[in-house]
């Protein structure tokens, strides 16, 4: 005789229990019956010691999962019926169809006989219904989940529709169920931290005979506990719109379980020992110095971003005796210092603030757009470049008893252009959004000494940029999320995938092969440039580009 088995249920476990026997009672079946009276040590793996706050209830779910789900090709059906007959006319000559009319990733399956004039035809769609108010397909509504689960999207699910080659949901239908998920999610969640809330209070009362006396009096007395608190947001620099304050309790811990994995991990696939700063550096190294062997190439030119560390690592390796590397200047970080240094002089400097004249953060992206595409516009010449960088600084200060025009252009200058078509020029009042007073324009000048040294603006004659670097970035971790740990083979996976798909964008490769910089929008091959005078905000394009 079998003993009966001994489990402590929760109230909801027991109450699910009883409607099953009352169930069962009625149409004169038996129901096992269960001892909730005394405990039964079930083993526990760290995951469930970390996840599960109801036990009972996580194996109750985990028993109620089926393998009633699959991706299925047509043509599989098709061989598993070959033999059948049909129900009309007896032949073996049934075939399943996807027919018109899906809904969503749910298809509509028709089976059919071909059999002469044999008009035999079934359908039936691919998932069934929810049983709720909704009656949305169950398909849709799991994909919607699915999005969730891996931190994407609508472009997501349509790349999974692409790929499978099955039809996708339309956008309202999955603005619809987003809905319906988000709203049971947050609701999950808030169960889970009630939950959560009496698991620390009986983990207290099991520690504290205090809290246990003070409890059992009043089981909704109010308790002291010790919390660890860090702040998140959805993006980082702290420029997010979304942030969210979680608190932890510091009552339980499985630092045990960290160091019994440290101790078996044998198989790693560490190949580098420092830190993430110095990665770039290694690599940097380890990518010049294998160029000549590997790839039969000298990289004797570095494209860098104003860090020189990775620079001077691969000087001091020496990859090519003979040949210096050369370092080239992206224009966008040169053009992000500038920024970065005028707002600088507006705040500390005491430079901006109201009034005529002022460094205001207007004019200071108005003199910094103008510093790039003075670059941009005058690549492969020195004193082109440097003299144009000065014309926007002193347009700006120009005033009617001192105007310095000379070195202006007519594209861009409302005074020359005044006084090429014969005319008065306006009177520099009527332009305050360019104007800069000789006190503040005079506290620039080193600003501008520094920007328009001959040895960063001849690392900058070539015009380019590390746009095509970030695309490929943008592109490597689109494909392996930062919110996500994974493994070196995952993350070689994605560079694979990335380079491949960034080789046959169009706005990338070039009948040479060679890549081109430049601003991507999107698959339209444009890329930004041009210049305009300061404070004008109409900004031509000029849809040149440097090579790397």
């Amino acid at each position: 005789m079998e003993a009966k088995t001994r489990v402590k249920l929760s109230k909801k476990r027991q109450l699910q229990l009883h409607l099953a026997r009352e169930k069962k009672r009625k149409s004169g079946e038996t129901a096992p019956e269960v001892d909730v009276e005394e405990n039964v040590d079930l083993p526990q793996s760290a995951s469930e010691r970390k996840l599960s706050l109801d036990l009972a209830y996580s194996k109750e779910h985990a028993a109620a999962a089926t393998q009633d789900w699959l991706l299925v090709h047509v043509g599989q059906l098709n061989g598993l019926i070959a033999n059948l007959l049909c129900p009309d006319c007896g032949e073996t000559k049934l075939k399943v169809e996807i027919g018109q009319g899906n809904q969503g990733f749910s298809s509509n399956l028709v089976l059919g006989c071909g059999a002469g004039e044999c008009a035999y035809c079934r359908s039936i769609f691919s998932s069934p219904r929810l049983q709720d108010e909704s009656m949305a397909y169950d398909i849709n509504v799991r994909m919607v989940l699915l999005a969730h689960e891996l931190g994407m999207g609508y472009a997501a699910l349509k790349k999974i529709s692409k790929v499978l080659g099955i039809p996708g949901i339309a956008h309202k239908t999955y603005v619809k169920h987003n809905k319906t998920v988000s709203a049971v999610e947050i609701n999950r969640g808030l169960e889970s931290l009630h939950k959560t809330r009496e698991v620390v209070r009986q983990a207290y009362a099991d520690t504290d005979p205090d809290v246990a006396e003070l409890l059992q009096e009043d089981p909704d007395a109010v308790i002291n506990i010790s919390v660890s608190f860090d702040g998140t947001w959805q993006k980082r620099g702290f420029s997010s719109h979304y942030g969210i304050g979680p608190q932890l309790s510091k009552k339980k811990g499985h630092q045990e379980d960290y160091k019994t994995w440290k101790e078996e991990h044998t198989d790693c696939a560490q190949n580098f020992a420092g830190s993430s700063k110095a990665m770039e550096q290694e690599s940097a190294k380890r990518m010049w110095g294998r160029s000549v062997n590997l790839h039969q190439l000298r990289y004797t030119q570095m494209l860098g971003d104003g860090d020189s560390s990775a620079l001077r690592e691969v000087v001091s390796l020496d990859p090519y005796p003979g040949i210096v590397v050369e370092k080239l200047e992206c224009i966008n970080h040169a053009h992000k210092r500038m920024g970065t240094a005028l707002r600088k002089l507006s705040s500390e400097g005491k430079l901006g603030g109201k009034g005529v004249g002022k460094l205001t953060a207007k004019k200071c992206k108005a003199l910094q757009n103008f510093y790039r595409g003075a670059i941009v516009t005058n690549q492969g010449s020195v004193e082109a470049m440097k003299a144009a960088i000065w014309a926007g600084l002193l347009h700006s200060m120009s005033s009617d008893e001192n105007p310095m025009h000379t070195r202006c252009n007519v594209s861009w200058c409302w005074f020359r252009k005044a006084e090429d078509n014969g005319e008065e020029p306006d009177s520099h009042s009527q332009h305050p959004q360019n104007f800069l007073s000789k006190e503040v324009g005079r506290k620039l000048l080193p600003v501008y000494h520094r920007m328009t040294s001959d040895a960063l603006l001849q690392r900058m004659q070539h015009g380019g940029t590390q746009n095509t670097n970030e695309c490929l970035n943008s592109v490597i971790w689109a494909r392996c999320l930062k919110t996500v740990f994974v493994g070196k083979s995952r993350i070689e996976a994605a560079a694979g995938m990335a380079v491949a798909t960034l080789r046959r964008c169009p706005c990338h490769a070039r009948s040479d092969g060679k890549v081109v910089a430049g601003k991507h929008n999107g698959h339209t091959g444009e890329h930004e440039g041009g210049r305009s005078a300061p404070g004008d905000e109409s900004r031509g394009s000029d849809k040149r580009s440097g090579q790397v």
